[in-house]
């Protein structure tokens, strides 16, 4: 008798699926080859694959797409090591948010993403030089010179695939309150010229929010969304603002942009209790200044979950609207077959876990999400606490 030789390369046996995608919350195996999804069904054979791992008891989800970090790892002084702070935490795709520009995005693109086994993607800072004086110069605007929007349009044009959006800091320590809407009107000319979205931080701005707000459509993302500063998305009243309101009928994502010092909790529980939970989840990660606290993808989801999202809605928060955001729902957020082959496992801990905010905030909950297993493109690259495979940068 002649054996059958195996037709996956990977297979996760016995979890229970959840991928909002698909609208399936069940038990799943799934079955990886060539880097994608191969098989998803309630029982695919064992001797069918080269690997199988056993995820009984455990979550399996689409790869996590974290929608606003900082990966320019040595470019900036606040950028991360992609593989270090995603693949531990679920994350196959991440999004650097405007760490460079127009002027110093070719080390980026050719030297430090390529050097990571995280899938990289960018928005571009309308800033030429990006993040790179942040520490410094506190913002990066303080000079609009620094703004060349015909450069910013042709980098974009130039790179398909790799800049997906004009990234625009509206911070009183990016931009001067006299400078912000010439600001604004040319991040959004970059935008519109080059066919892309535009993602604004909206923590701090030094101009009315409405103001912010009117310069985004559909599509664009208000990051930082769920801030705790004096020109929120809440009126004096604790009130959702009618504008806050009228951008999310448009079609404006509300991006939580954590960052510890960014969202705060009592304004994400205030909005949720008035029907508005975040669009997307993201982390905003980067080196903190000392004594701030950041959180990985994996706690921000269970943050959000303990908030009162269902765990349903927030992974997807993490996963096929982060896609959508970029117009890559055909291959990315979700676990049907043909899609990329990206996925996570995770534990489900029971416990008291609690997790805080800057303004001094604490929210309690029962279950956070532990990072079993990574998986990009059908290999394991992350595993019960250590990077099976990782980029040399």
């Amino acid at each position: 008798m002649t054996s059958v030789p195996p037709i996956y390369e990977l297979l996760l046996k016995g979890g229970t699926l959840l991928d909002p995608g698909q609208g399936i919350h069940d038990r799943r195996d799934v079955a990886f080859q060539d880097g994608k999804i191969a098989a998803v069904a309630e029982r695919i054979d064992p001797t069918s694959a080269q690997n199988v791992v056993d995820v009984a008891g455990k979550l399996v989800t689409p790869g996590l797409i974290d929608l606003h970090g900082h990966f320019y790892h040595g470019g900036t002084g606040s950028a991360v090591h992609a593989d270090r702070n995603c693949l531990s935490a679920g994350v196959t795709t991440g999004v650097d948010a405007g760490s460079s520009g127009c002027m110093n995005y070719g080390a980026m693109r050719d030297y430090v993403f390529p050097a990571h086994k995280t899938r990289l993607l960018a928005f571009i800072h309308i800033g030429s030089v990006g993040l790179a004086a942040n520490r410094v110069l506190g913002g990066g605007l303080h000079d609009l010179r620094i703004i060349d929007v015909d450069r910013t349009i042709d980098a974009i044009k130039s790179n398909p695939g790799f800049f997906f959006g004009v990234k625009v800091r509206m911070h009183h320590d990016a931009v001067a309150r006299w400078d912000a809407h010439t600001a604004m009107k040319k991040a959004r000319a970059a935008a519109d010229q080059a066919g892309v979205r535009l993602m604004v931080h909206v923590s701090g701005t030094p101009i009315p929010l409405p103001d912010v707000l009117e310069f985004l459509g559909p599509g664009d993302i208000s990051t930082h969304a769920f801030n705790g500063d004096a020109e929120s998305i809440l009126d004096r009243n604790n009130q959702i603002r009618p504008e806050v309101r009228e951008a999310v009928k448009r079609g404006v994502v509300m991006d939580v942009g954590h960052a510890g010092v960014h969202c705060d909790v009592e304004v994400v529980r205030a909005a949720m209790q008035q029907g508005m939970n975040p669009d997307t989840i993201s982390t905003d990660i980067h080196v903190p200044p000392e004594g701030r606290t950041v959180y990985l993808m994996n706690d921000l989801v269970s943050k959000f979950h303990a908030l009162g999202m269902t765990l349903e809605d927030a992974v997807a928060a993490s996963t096929i609207r982060p896609a959508k955001v970029l117009g890559l729902q055909e291959s990315l957020g979700s676990l049907a077959v043909g899609m990329a082959g990206d996925a996570a496992v995770f534990d489900l801990r029971e416990g008291r876990f609690v997790w805080h905010d800057m303004a001094g905030h604490n929210v309690e909950g029962k279950v956070r999400l532990d990072t079993f297993l990574t998986v990009r493109d059908g290999s394991i690259v992350w595993r019960e606490g250590r990077l099976t495979q990782m980029g040399d940068c």
